[in-house]
C-alpha cells in the first residue's frame, strides 16, 4: 500500500526479507490533523533481502541493509550483489523528487560482465571498477544509468580495431547506460586514455551483445589520430562499416593482425561489408601507407570480395585483390608491389629489405580459423645493414660493399599461417654472391623467430657444381644447396 509513495519499483509478489526497526512518530493529538502536522523518524535493519527487476532489470540481494527515514526522504545503504555482482549501494529518495538517486560501486571482472550481458570476449582481461549513478523508480520511462568505469587496472587487445593498451596504463570510460526492451544503448561514450580518445554511441542487442549501431565522429587510437567510423547493422544482418581519417596510426592494427586471434577469436563472424579510406596510415620503421582504399565483403564467414590499394615508399602502389589461382582454380588473397622492403619495414617483419618486386597468394581466412596455405615471391632486392651477411661476401670479387648491401635475384618460400604463428617451408633465396635455405616458425604472439637452414656463400660458383647430372648429387647435394655451406 505504501508502494506509490516510496517512489521504488519494489513488488511485493517477487521480494523478501526480514526487517527489524525502531520508529519515532510524532503525532499531534487532535480532531483535524493539516497534512505535514504528523513528524516520524525511522532506523530499520533488513536482513536477507532480496527483490527482483529492481536496478535495470536486475535482481537484488544484501545480507543486511541499513534504512533510514523521515518526512524528508529515505536513505537505503549496504552491500549488495546485482545479477550476483557485489557491489556496494547508495540509494536516497527526497520527498521532492519522484525518483530516488542511485549511486553504485562495483567491480566488474570477466564472469561478472557476462552476467550483466556486458560480454567483451577475450579483448578485456582483468576486474573494471565502475561507478554507476541514476535514477530509478516506479514512473522512469526508461532506465539510465551513468556509468564511469576505470579501465587502467584492465589488459585490453582489440577492443576497438586496433586498441591494445597493457594492464596498469592509465585509460578512463564514460557513458549513459539506457536500457530498452530489446537493446542496451551506450549514449556519450567517452574512451580516453592509452593514446585513445573516442566518443560516440553504441548499440547492442541484449540477448546476443551483437553490435547493433555504432557512431564515433571521433575516433582516434593513438595520439594524432583524426578519423570517424560508423557501423549500421541492416535488416538483411549484414554489418555495414565505414571508417574515414586523414591520419590513423595502423602499428597495433598491424600487429595484432599478424598475431592473430587465438582462441579468443573463435566466435561467430559477422555477415560484413568493410569500406575504409585513408589518407595516411602510419605503420613501423617510420613508413607509411597514402591513399589507402580498402574494401571486404564477407558472407558465413568466407570473404566474397577484396580489393585494397594504396602507395607505399616512394609513391609505391600496393595493390590486393581476390582471385582465382590458375593451376588449381583455388580462390587466394593476393598483394603484390615493386617496394617489398618497404612493406616489410611497414609491418615490421624485416626492417633491412631494400626494393624487390613481390607478389604473395595466401587462403583468404575463415570462421574456422584454417590454417592459410600461401606463396612468397620477391626479386631484384638488397639486403643492407646485416654485419654478419656483409662480412661474409666482404672478400668475394665484385662486392657491393657496406653502403650498397648484398644483392639478390630472388627469393621464394612456402608459408602456412595458423593463429598468432607463421611455418615457413622449401624457402630459397639466391644471388651472385650469396644464397641460403629457410624454414622454420615465427611466433608472433611471443616474439620469438625459430629460422634454420644452409648459408651458401659465393652462390654463383659453388651451386654450379650442384647443376650437373648425376655429379651434382655427390657434389652438390642437391640443386638448391651449394658445395660450401654453413649451417645456420
Amino acid at each position: 500500500r505504501l508502494s506509490e509513495h516510496a517512489g521504488v519499483p519494489l513488488d511485493p509478489a517477487t521480494s523478501r526479507g526480514t526487517l527489524t526497526a525502531q520508529v519515532a512518530l510524532g503525532l499531534p493529538l487532535k480532531a483535524d490533523l493539516a497534512p505535514g502536522s504528523s513528524t516520524y523518524t525511522i532506523a530499520m535493519d533488513v536482513s536477507n533481502f532480496a527483490a527482483e527487476r529492481i536496478v535495470m532489470g536486475h535482481k537484488v540481494e544484501a545480507a543486511a541493509l541499513k534504512v533510514n527515514a523521515n518526512n524528508q526522504g529515505y536513505w537505503i545503504r549496504g552491500d549488495v550483489k546485482i545479477n550476483g555482482t557485489a557491489g556496494t549501494l547508495d540509494l536516497r529518495k527526497q520527498k521532492s523528487e519522484p525518483d530516488a538517486e542511485l549511486r553504485l560501486q562495483a567491480l566488474l571482472d570477466e564472469p561478472a560482465r557476462r552476467r550483466l550481458g556486458i560480454d567483451f570476449g577475450g579483448t578485456v582481461t582483468g576486474s573494471i571498477p565502475v561507478k554507476v549513478t541514476g535514477r530509478i523508480g516506479n514512473k522512469s520511462v526508461d532506465d539510465r544509468m551513468n556509468v564511469e568505469a576505470d579501465l587502467t587496472p584492465v589488459k585490453i587487445e582489440n577492443l576497438l580495431p586496433g586498441w591494445v593498451k597493457p594492464a596498469g596504463r592509465s585509460a578512463r570510460a564514460s557513458y549513459a547506460l539506457v536500457k530498452l526492451p530489446k537493446t542496451m544503448r551506450f549514449d556519450d561514450l567517452v574512451i580516453d586514455g592509452a593514446g585513445a580518445t573516442v566518443k560516440g554511441t553504441v548499440e547492442l542487442e541484449t540477448a546476443s551483445g551483437d553490435i547493433v549501431s555504432a557512431n564515433f565522429p571521433t575516433f582516434g587510437l593513438s595520439d594524432g589520430d583524426r578519423a570517424s567510423l560508423k557501423v549500421d547493422r541492416g535488416n538483411d544482418g549484414v554489418l555495414r562499416v565505414a571508417m574515414r581519417g586523414d591520419v590513423y596510426d595502423g602499428r597495433n592494427f598491424v600487429r595484432s593482425s599478424l598475431a592473430g586471434g587465438g582462441d579468443k577469436a573463435k566466435h561467430k563472424q559477422s555477415d560484413l561489408d568493410l569500406d575504409i579510406k585513408v589518407g595516411t596510415v602510419a605503420g613501423h620503421n617510420g613508413e607509411t601507407l597514402r591513399g589507402l582504399d580498402l574494401k571486404l565483403s564477407r558472407r558465413g564467414g568466407r570473404i566474397r570480395n577484396f580489393t585494397f590499394n594504396s602507395k607505399i615508399g616512394r609513391d609505391t602502389p600496393l595493390s590486393g585483390d581476390l582471385r582465382l589461382r590458375a593451376r588449381d582454380n583455388h580462390q587466394v588473397i593476393y598483394f603484390e608491389t615493386d617496394d617489398a622492403g618497404s612493406l616489410f619495414r611497414f609491418t615490421d617483419m624485416y626492417p633491412r629489405m631494400f626494393g624487390g618486386q613481390m607478389w604473395v597468394a595466401m587462403d583468404p581466412p575463415t570462421q574456422e580459423q584454417a590454417p592459410q596455405v600461401g606463396t612468397l615471391y620477391i626479386r631484384s632486392f638488397a639486403v643492407r645493414g646485416e654485419p654478419a651477411l656483409e662480412r661474409v661476401v666482404s672478400g668475394a670479387p665484385g662486392a657491393a660493399g657496406s653502403r650498397g648491401g648484398v644483392e639478390f635475384s630472388e627469393m621464394r618460400a612456402d608459408f602456412t599461417r595458423f593463429p598468432g604463428k607463421m611455418a615457413v617451408r622449401e624457402g630459397i633465396v639466391r644471388g651472385p654472391l650469396v644464397g641460403a635455405t629457410v624454414e622454420g616458425q615465427v611466433d608472433y604472439t611471443k616474439d620469438e623467430v625459430h629460422l634454420r637452414g644452409t648459408f651458401v656463400p659465393f652462390y654463383g660458383l659453388n651451386n654450379m657444381f650442384g647443376q650437373i647430372p648425376i655429379v651434382g648429387l655427390f657434389l652438390g647435394g642437391g640443386s638448391n644447396e651449394g658445395l660450401l655451406g654453413i649451417t645456420y
